[in-house]
């Protein structure tokens, strides 16, 4: 039963064991480990009364007798713990807490998103060794982007311990040890790597990071319950290794109102409230920042004459996998908000709140970010002792002022950077539109938000729209655009894109022209027999129809017909009331796996209209697409897997759209319906999609009815 764990003892608790000292069976782990190695002397600090009865075999008689082994003692738990804090910036904060794991004889708790630095891991291991009793909480998420986490992870595998992973989408940003015997939790921002709790050079190369340490009894119950509260659960964490119960460990006790647990807790929400109700001033050290509350509240706060100070980190302001960082950065920055960033080579991890107005001090694990509001395991901490409010604004202002005692360079003003030029990709420079409208056509990249456009028959064009709001480009498939006015036949036209970041730093694209033909404008294309053809929606590449010998040749770019937008090219008629189109789609360019070329009812040929597709695609099989009202999501059918050629068709009965497919015209499989509601008389065609907004696909299609 090594590790097993039946409960630890509380200075409200005086337990009576029924024991059998020949074999221990009756005695719970920890009191047999205690017994055996003489290490009891924390249960009688803690005030506990211990009686055990034993079994005395002498002689082969059995004698029963009660041992007292320790007197009752009077509780002598502090009311308020002591509170520490350490300063990796300058001190070494991995000793206090190695001596911790090395001075628990009761029981180690532990929760981590990653741990790198080994000397914890062997610190714990020896503790198991010597028979206290650990659990630990992990996410081995961490291993792709953390080396060495998975290291750790197997150490404590290989040595027994029993392991519990957290499998909800959020992930376990837990730092913390929390360790029964001494009653204290240390809890921070710092993960446990070798950097984190030491500097490399003191005030020149750390990792500004909040690492405390406390023996509150208020905190360390409340870390008790979270702690158990995750250990038995069974919807957001599995079983890794060596678990063998799920049992709770210590009492239920209440949770310290000042703490703060997401998911169940919503940090945002909480610390927004408190920033709202902040009359005096404000002081943030913040790593990420996604979570628009937060910076909302601060801009709030600033308009109404509240002074805010922030210190952000260099990276995050320019990583990509987290790019609206620099947009709420940008925001305050543009909103007046003094801002300073590190000077020094470390990294500021740091994630600290000061409300000078209400001494309250926030800090913990939670970034600002929407994860660490709502999905991600965190623990934080809202609190107004005075000591810790104290000891945080002396950090802040050394920090801000450069005042350490090595003269180092800690942070350095804040100099927002500009976005990426725009590379545009259609019109093509030079080229010709044969559309009334072109659609310009460019790659942002993923800093810029806003753009001005440049637009004109001259070759200095004039701005014709200012900061319109597209957002960044967060990978190299997605463009932004914007449709001209009506373009006039036979005309050169200049454009020009100005990308500007929510700083209003900007970056300019370079002058492109393009050339209409002599007819562009006035609407759809007239083919015969009553048809019609034209692009719907931004799409990048002008489409085109024809009809000859019975057969209708569409060519079409866009990047999908699904969303709550279109974009393809669309030869048509239109039908009143109830009715039916058929087609053969003899052939369709293979340009994507989701090139689409079908039939299609459509309410208008606006590109959010209502509509159902019959579709044929080179990749994807057949479908039954549709959206039911005008600005709706797309829902999808999949049919059978065909390829071109294959028959398709839609019907229309009242407001009931059903698709069909057929491999030979004659014997027809129902696909799909869908109850959409549209006028009387709609339009019903021949639709392609080459799901590549850089190039048109081209499909052809006879038998059409």
């Amino acid at each position: 039963m090594k590790g097993s764990r039946y409960g630890f003892l509380t200075p409200r608790t005086a337990l009576f064991i029924g024991a059998d000292l020949k074999n221990g069976s009756a005695l719970p782990e920890y009191a047999r480990r205690g017994l055996t190695s003489g290490k009891l002397f924390p249960l009688a600090r803690r005030g506990i009364a211990l009686a055990i009865w034993t079994r005395m075999m002498c002689c082969g008689t059995a004698r029963r007798l009660l041992l007292l082994t320790l007197p009752v003692l009077a509780v002598t738990r502090p009311a308020r713990g002591a509170d520490t804090l350490c300063d990796p910036s300058q001190d070494n904060c991995r000793t206090q807490l190695l001596t911790l794991i090395q001075n628990e004889n009761v029981g180690i708790d532990v929760g981590f998103w990653f741990m790198q630095d080994s000397r914890y891991a062997d610190a714990i291991v020896k503790r198991w060794q010597a028979g206290v009793p650990v659990r630990i909480l992990i996410d081995p998420r961490a291993n792709p982007d953390y080396p060495g986490n998975s290291t750790m992870i197997s150490e404590f595998q290989n040595a027994g311990i029993p392991l519990r992973k957290r499998t909800s989408s959020g992930i376990l940003h837990w730092k913390v040890m929390l360790f029964a015997g001494q009653e204290t939790v240390e809890f921070g921002s710092a993960n446990y790597s070798p950097d984190a709790f030491v500097p490399a050079t003191p005030y020149s190369n750390y990792v500004a990071e909040t690492v405390y340490y406390t023996d509150d009894p208020a905190v360390v119950d409340s870390f008790k319950t979270k702690f158990d509260d995750a250990w038995t659960d069974t919807s957001s964490y599995a079983n890794y290794a060596n678990v063998t119960s799920l049992s709770r460990v210590y009492p239920t006790y209440g949770v310290d109102p000042d703490l703060n647990f997401p998911p169940s807790q919503d940090y945002g929400a909480r610390a927004v409230k408190a920033y709202n109700a902040e009359t005096r001033k404000i002081d943030v050290i913040m790593y990420r920042i996604t979570d628009r509350r937060h910076v909302d509240a601060m801009i709030d706060a600033h308009s109404r004459g509240v002074p805010i100070r922030m210190i952000i980190e260099n990276n995050q302001y320019r990583d990509p996998d987290y790019l609206w960082d620099a947009w709420n950065v940008d925001r305050m920055y543009a909103a007046g908000i003094p801002m300073r960033w590190r000077g020094h080579d470390g990294e500021n991890h740091e994630k600290l709140v000061l409300l000078y107005g209400q001494m309250m001090s926030i800090f913990g694990s939670s970034n600002w970010t929407t994860a660490s509001a709502t999905s991600q395991a965190e623990h934080n901490y809202f609190t107004t002792k005075q000591t810790l409010f104290t000891w945080f604004v002396s950090e802040f202002e050394r920090m801000w002022n450069n005042t350490n005692t090595a003269g180092a360079t800690e942070t350095v003003a804040f100099a927002p950077l500009p976005p990426d030029a725009p590379k545009y990709k259609s019109p093509s420079n030079g080229g010709a539109a044969t559309t009334s409208t072109a659609t310009l056509t460019w790659y942002a990249g993923p800093w810029a938000h806003n753009y001005d456009i440049y637009f004109g028959t001259s070759s200095n064009p004039p701005l014709v729209a200012s900061n319109v709001t597209l957002g960044p480009s967060p990978d190299t498939s997605t463009y932004q655009k914007w449709t001209t006015p009506s373009l006039a036949a036979n005309t050169t036209y200049y454009w020009k894109i100005v990308s500007k970041t929510m700083a209003n730093m900007t970056a300019a694209g370079p002058v492109w022209t393009f050339t209409t033909g002599s007819s562009t404008g006035g609407g759809p294309t007239t083919l015969s027999n009553g048809w019609s053809s034209q692009d719907v929606g931004a799409v990048g590449v002008a489409g085109s129809a024809s009809y000859s010998g019975g057969s209708f040749t569409v060519a079409g770019s866009g990047s999908d017909v699904w969303g709550t937008a279109d974009e393809f090219h669309y030869a048509y008629t239109t039908l009143s009331g109830n009715g039916q189109m058929v087609a053969r789609v003899a052939t369709v360019e293979n340009v994507n796996a989701w090139t689409k070329a079908g039939v299609m009812i459509r309410a208008t040929t606006s590109a959010g209209s209502a509509y159902a597709f019959m579709l044929v695609s080179p990749g994807k099989g057949s479908a039954f697409q549709y959206r039911t009202a005008d600005g709706g999501s797309a829902a999808s059918v999949a049919g059978p897997a065909v390829t071109a050629p294959y028959y398709v068709k839609v019907v229309r009965a009242g407001n009931t759209v059903t698709g069909y497919v057929s491999s030979n015209g004659v014997l027809w499989t129902s696909v799909g319906s869908a109850t959409i509601n549209m006028a009387s008389t709609v339009d019903i065609g021949l639709a392609v999609c080459s799901h590549d907004d850089t190039r048109t696909a081209t499909a052809t299609f006879d038998n059409v009815q």
